[in-house]
C-alpha cells in the first residue's frame, strides 16, 4: 500500500491506496487550512502551525490504515506549487538550515506584496531571456520576484529557500530535498541545464547552498532514518520509502493518467490549470505565449497555462449572490441557453495569471441590466472559467502542443455539476471525462508505486468518469463568447492608467 499526503492551499489530505492507484476511503483524513491575507497582498501560513495540522492529518490516516491491517510500502507527498519559505542557516557555513531554526512564514503563490519589484527586473529578466530559459514568466508568484522583494528588509543569503513541503522533509530527515517538479515551477531552474540556474541566483546574491539539492527521480529515504518524534509516532513507517515532494501539478497529470499526446489533465480547485505533458526532446525552446513551462520529472515537460480564478470565483458568486438550492440551480442551468444574458466577465478577483500575468488585474460584469438575474450572472461565472480554459487550451493547439486528438480529463470541484462539465465540453470542442477521485493524491500514490516497481505505467488504469461530449453548435457560441471576451479583455486590461 502507498500512503499519499496532498498539501493543498485549502486542506491537507492523507489516504492510502492500492498500488494500481485505488484509494481506501476509510484512511482519507482531511483538514481545512486558511491563509492569512491582508489588504497589501499577503497570503501567507504559519510554517509551525502548518507542519502540526500536517502530522495530525497523517497520524489519524495511519490510525485507520493500522485498524485495517494494511501495510505501507511507500510513502509520497503532493504540494501545492510556488510556496516559498526562508529556514535560518547555521552560522557555520558548513552546516545547512536546521530544524527548529527560526523560519520566515510560508508565502503562497498568491501573495503579491513583491509585485513592486517588477520594474526592477524587467530589463534584466527580458534582455537574460529568464522566459525562454526558465519557462516562468515574470510573476509575483514565482520566487525570483518574491527574493528580490525580501532581499529589502532581509539578509537572504543568511537563509536556506525552500516550499514548505521541503520543511516538512528537514523535520521528518534532517535534510531536505527538492524535486524536479517543484523546482522547475520557481523560476530559479533552468529548463535545459535541468538544475538551479547559477546565473539567477548569482544576481539574487544567493549560491546552491541557499536552496536545496534536486533529487534523482528514483530518490528515496528509509522510514528508519525519521527523527523523533516521527519515529514513534509513525513506527508502521519503519519498513517504508519516503520519496521527495512533487508539484501538485505533475501529481494530478499523473493521477489522469495524462502523460500522452492522448490526453491533457485540467484540474479545477480554488485556482484551475490546464496541462499538457511531453517528453522532454519535444519540449519548446519558449513556453507559448502567455503559458508556462515546468518539468513533470527529468524525462518530461509539464506545459499549460494556471487560472487565478476558479473555486475562489465561485464562493464569491454564492455569497454574493442569492442564488436558489443546489438542485434548483443545477435544473436550471441545464434548461437556459449558452450565454443566455450576453454577460462578459473579467473574473480577475485575486488578479490574473495565464494567459497576461497583470497580478493588479481587478473584475468586472459587462452587460447588467435591471432584468439581469442572479442565475444568469451565475451562468456566466461559470461560461468564464469555461472559455478561459478554452483559451488556454488553443494557444496550445496553435503551438502544436495539443492535438486535435486529444481528450481531456477533468479532477476538481466540477464533478458538482454536470451542467457546468457540459459547458466545459462544449467551449474546449472535445471530449471530457470528468473524474471523482483525487487527482493529485491519486498521482503521487501512483508515482511511489511505479518507483517501487509495484506497477508498471502501462496497466494503470483511468479513474471511473462520467463522459461528455462537444456539440459543434454550441462550441461555436462558445467561441464566440471568447472573441467578445477578448476584446473586451484587450480594451479594459490595456487601456493606459
Amino acid at each position: 500500500m502507498i500512503l499519499a499526503i496532498d498539501i493543498g492551499s485549502s486542506s491537507l489530505r492523507a489516504v492510502v491506496f492500492t498500488p494500481d492507484g485505488q484509494w481506501r476511503t476509510e484512511t482519507l483524513a482531511r483538514q481545512p487550512v486558511a491563509p492569512t491575507t491582508t489588504a497589501p497582498g499577503e497570503m501567507t501560513y504559519a510554517a509551525p502551525t502548518l507542519l502540526r495540522q500536517l502530522a495530525h492529518v497523517v497520524g489519524q490516516s495511519l490510525r485507520a490504515a493500522n485498524a485495517q491491517g494494511l501495510t505501507i510500502q511507500g510513502v509520497g507527498m503532493s504540494t501545492m506549487m510556488h510556496s516559498l519559505l526562508g529556514v535560518k542557516l547555521s552560522p557555520d557555513s558548513s552546516v545547512p538550515a536546521t530544524v527548529g531554526a527560526p523560519t520566515t512564514p510560508v508565502f503562497s503563490w498568491g501573495d503579491t506584496r513583491s509585485e513592486a519589484e517588477r520594474e526592477n527586473l524587467v530589463e534584466y529578466f527580458t534582455s537574460r531571456q529568464l522566459y525562454a530559459r526558465t519557462g516562468c514568466p515574470l510573476h509575483s508568484s514565482y520566487w525570483l520576484l518574491k527574493l528580490a522583494w525580501l532581499k529589502r528588509t532581509l539578509t537572504i543569503q543568511d537563509w536556506q529557500w525552500m516550499s514548505f513541503a521541503e520543511y516538512v522533509w528537514l523535520h521528518l530527515f534532517g535534510v531536505a530535498y527538492a524535486s524536479v517538479s517543484l523546482a522547475s515551477a520557481t523560476g530559479l531552474y533552468a529548463r535545459q541545464a535541468g538544475d538551479w540556474d547559477d546565473e539567477i541566483l548569482s544576481q539574487l546574491g544567493l549560491t546552491r547552498r541557499n536552496l536545496t539539492p534536486i533529487a534523482d527521480d528514483d530518490f528515496a529515504l528509509p522510514g528508519t532514518e525519521l527523527r523523533s518524534p516521527f519515529k514513534v509516532r509513525w513506527s508502521t513507517l519503519q519498513d517504508a520509502s519516503f520519496f521527495p515532494p512533487l508539484s501538485d501539478g505533475a501529481c494530478s497529470n499523473l493521477g489522469s493518467l495524462c502523460f500522452s499526446d492522448a490526453r491533457a489533465a485540467i484540474n479545477i480547485g480554488t485556482t484551475a490549470a490546464l496541462r499538457i505533458t511531453v517528453p522532454k526532446d519535444r519540449e519548446p525552446a519558449a513556453p507559448p505565449p502567455g503559458l508556462w513551462a515546468y518539468r513533470f520529472d527529468q524525462q518530461h515537460a509539464l506545459i499549460g497555462g494556471a487560472l487565478s480564478n476558479a473555486g475562489n470565483l465561485l464562493a464569491w458568486g454564492r455569497r454574493a449572490l442569492r442564488l436558489p438550492p443546489p438542485e434548483k440551480l443545477e435544473a436550471m442551468l441545464q434548461a437556459m441557453p449558452p450565454d443566455e444574458a450576453q454577460l462578459t466577465v473579467l473574473p480577475f478577483l485575486t488578479g490574473e495569471r495565464s494567459l497576461g500575468w497583470q497580478t493588479n488585474a481587478t473584475g468586472a460584469i459587462l452587460g447588467l441590466r435591471l432584468s439581469t438575474s442572479p442565475v444568469a450572472i451565475w451562468q456566466a461565472l461559470l461560461e468564464t472559467l469555461a472559455i478561459r480554459l478554452a483559451w488556454i487550451a488553443e494557444t496550445l493547439e496553435t503551438a502544436h502542443l495539443l492535438p486535435a486528438s486529444t481528450s481531456i480529463i477533468v479532477s476538481g470541484g466540477v464533478s458538482a455539476s454536470p451542467a457546468f462539465a457540459a459547458t466545459l465540453c462544449h467551449a474546449l470542442g472535445r471530449p471530457i471525462c470528468v473524474i471523482q477521485t483525487e487527482a493529485s493524491a491519486r498521482g503521487v500514490a501512483l508515482w511511489v508505486s511505479l518507483r517501487l516497481g509495484l506497477m508498471v505505467t502501462e496497466a494503470c488504469p483511468l479513474p471511473d468518469g462520467r463522459w461528455f461530449q462537444p456539440d459543434a453548435e454550441r462550441h461555436a457560441q462558445y467561441q464566440a463568447c471568447l472573441m467578445r471576451h477578448r476584446a473586451a479583455y484587450y480594451q479594459i486590461m490595456t487601456a493606459p492608467g
